[in-house]
């Protein structure tokens, strides 16, 4: 047995000696190996990473480094190493606790035109965002004939302490890149330029995109502060360049952005030059501007089309909570959706809560934005601050709607604030300029109250139907919105609305209006209808709350809601005697009891369609709650 364990391991040193190739095994590194090991246990392991980059990687092969332990240098996987997105070369630690890729002055990883790897449970680490001077990880190609590069995932993964970007996948030849992508559950901090950011050939006149199927989620990126750069702005937490078919999901990026100087970016989380990408759940404050502009929460820039942004918290921003922008000679810029989020006291030093711009020689058309709750309270440092602005650069913005928005602002900040050459079209939204006169500036006039600016403008008005509501929302804690991070962004609880709000009941139905989807959630996470009964804002509060009323004393709850058609709803109340309907959709009453002398009663629902109805509940005084039910 000791004369084969012997032979076996002369056979391998040989094997490498000719080839410069290991096979699809384990191999294992540790500050206590040797590079003249095997490498294939914990017992044998290798020591340096220059012995690691000294190899090709087969397809398959698993390279693990000892836990908690600091190993230095950086790693390179070249066309030789890994390259079959089925058969995955990964790279990770082993032990207790995560390796620790110290890297000094220079990059973390590099891969250049490869494919088929994960990168987990480590720790890359550069000498500091001001001496280092690399990139954290980088995967790169350049391959010709559109080549795309196919599956590489980055998770549970630690960047900190580079001068360039800590995550970057990138491309500059056709539309060659990489697709199938996941970069999850981590964390990039402390970097000089950029957090993570995909990127890839574009012109005002190419075709196509770089890379398809990118998904960034379940990650921070924090204190990027950017530098001095004349031509380009820099110190943004995430951005997703050159993609088709992307998501964004549950991150959160904050504190960048403080030390650019380039008017024109940096910001939280955006995207550019992308088609059908998805940016929800996330969660991004407190970017700067530096002596710039923008330090944006959320962005549509440049050529994105056929996108949405839904589900979001941004709040403390020196830019627009939402920016919806298109810089110089992009691609067109049309098709996006921004629903269902959530803008506090955005707009520090420019723009507002949701903002738009458009560039030189460019075609932007097709923004459909509602469902949004937008706070903000004024800023010294920002004059031109509103709910919600178009900023007077390039004329020529077309096909903007706005719909079931909530716009709420204090001290004389202006709800909307639309320039003389640009228009927009609103309907259906609540405005409220609370302890202030209402204020709107739209095409030059300044308007005083709803009425005036419906006749002079057409705006809230479909057909010959008035639209719209300045009214108090009664929100539930307006303006002490808080950081949610690392908790999910449903969990935040202002901007609900109370019972009893103007806003609940009174949203258009955008559907058969407009052929808009209001999608199937609100902000909060809750099942909403997509149909004729809408709330306005980001919080759907009737489907979401049910009926839980202090009518004349009465308590009343329903539960559950939706409901499997076939069991029963279930309605309960403190006091009795009371009365209830079921209402279809279309108004046909489908159920009703005159008189229940019980405090809790089923409502049959086993010869009942799926659909939403209205559920009517009267308590002993009269008083009247009305709930929409879904019945599935």
């Amino acid at each position: 047995m000791l004369f084969q364990s012997i032979y076996k391991k002369v056979v391998f040193c040989l094997i490498l000696l000719v080839s410069g190739s290991i096979y699809a095994e384990t191999y294992y590194l540790s500050p206590n190996g040797n590079d003249n090991a095997s490498g294939t246990s914990a017992s044998e392991a290798w020591q340096t990473i220059s012995k690691l980059n000294s190899l090709d990687l087969s397809p398959g092969t698993i390279i693990l480094f000892e836990g908690g332990q600091i190993f230095n240098g950086s790693v390179y996987l070249s066309p030789s190493d890994a390259n079959d997105p089925l058969n995955t070369t990964t790279i990770s630690s082993y032990g207790t606790g995560r390796a620790i890729i110290n890297s000094g002055a220079a990059y973390g990883l590099y891969a250049y035109n490869t494919q088929g790897i994960v990168i987990s449970n480590l720790v890359f680490s550069g000498s500091g965002m001001n001496s280092n001077t690399g990139n954290g990880i980088l995967f790169y190609a350049d391959a010709p004939g559109d080549k795309k590069f196919n599956n590489v995932n980055i998770r549970n993964v630690e960047v900190y302490g580079y001068g360039k970007n800590g995550i970057v996948i990138s491309s500059n030849n056709g539309n060659t890149g990489f697709k199938n992508v996941v970069i999850d559950s981590t964390h990039v901090h402390h970097i000089r330029t950029n957090g993570i950011t995909t990127s890839g050939y574009t012109s005002q006149t190419h075709v196509g995109w770089a890379h398809e199927n990118i998904t960034i989620k379940n990650t921070e990126a924090d204190n990027i502060p950017g530098f001095s750069d004349p031509d380009t702005h820099k110190g943004s937490g995430i951005i997703m360049g050159q993609v088709n078919n992307g998501l964004i999901e549950r991150c959160v990026a904050h504190h960048t952005g403080a030390d650019n100087t380039h008017c024109g970016g940096p910001g939280g989380i955006w995207a550019w030059d992308c088609n059908d990408l998805t940016i929800q759940h996330c969660e991004s404050y407190l970017n700067k501007s530096g002596t710039g502009c923008d330090g944006l929460g959320f962005d549509f820039d440049g050529g994105m089309t056929n996108s949405t942004m839904q589900y979001n918290y941004s709040h403390d921003n020196d830019g627009a909570g939402y920016l919806l922008g298109q810089y110089d000679n992009a691609r067109p810029w049309s098709n996006n959706i921004i629903r269902f989020n959530i803008s506090e006291n955005d707009g520090r030093t420019n723009g507002g809560g949701i903002t738009l711009f458009k560039g030189i020689n460019t075609v932007m058309n097709g923004a459909k934005i509602y469902n949004n709750t937008v706070y903000i309270t004024p800023s010294s440092l920002n004059n031109a601050i509103g709910a919600f602005t178009i900023t007077d650069w390039h004329k020529g913005i077309a096909g903007t709607e706005v719909y079931n928005n909530i716009f709420q602002t204090t001290g004389g900040v202006a709800l909307v604030d639309v320039p003389a050459g640009y228009d927009a079209y609103f309907a259906g939204n609540l405005y409220w300029s609370s302890g202030t006169d209402f204020k709107i500036y739209y095409q030059g006039p300044t308007y005083t109250n709803l009425a005036d600016w419906r006749t002079a403008t057409g705006n809230e008005q479909v057909g010959s139907t008035a639209t719209g509501i300045a009214a108090n929302p009664a929100f539930n804690g307006a303006g002490n919105g808080i950081i949610i991070f690392p908790n999910p962004t449903e969990q935040l609880n202002a901007y609900k609305l109370s019972t009893g709000s103007p806003a609940t009941d009174a949203g258009l139905d955008i559907a058969s209006l407009f052929g808009i989807s209001r999608g199937s959630r609100d902000f909060f996470s809750n099942a909403i209808y997509d149909g004729s009964i809408a709330d306005i804002g980001a919080h759907d509060a009737t489907l979401s709350t049910g009926i839980a009323a202090a009518t004349g004393g009465n308590s009343i709850s329903v539960y559950p809601n939706p409901v499997k058609s076939g069991n029963p709803i279930i309605i309960k109340a403190t006091q009795f005697p009371y009365s209830a309907e079921l209402i279809s959709i279309t108004g046909a009453r489908v159920w009703s009891e005159q008189k229940i002398e019980s405090q809790e009663y089923q409502v049959p629902t086993y010869n009942l369609a799926a659909g939403v109805y209205i559920l009517s509940v009267k308590d002993k005084n009269s008083l009247l709650k009305l709930n929409k039910i879904v019945i599935n």
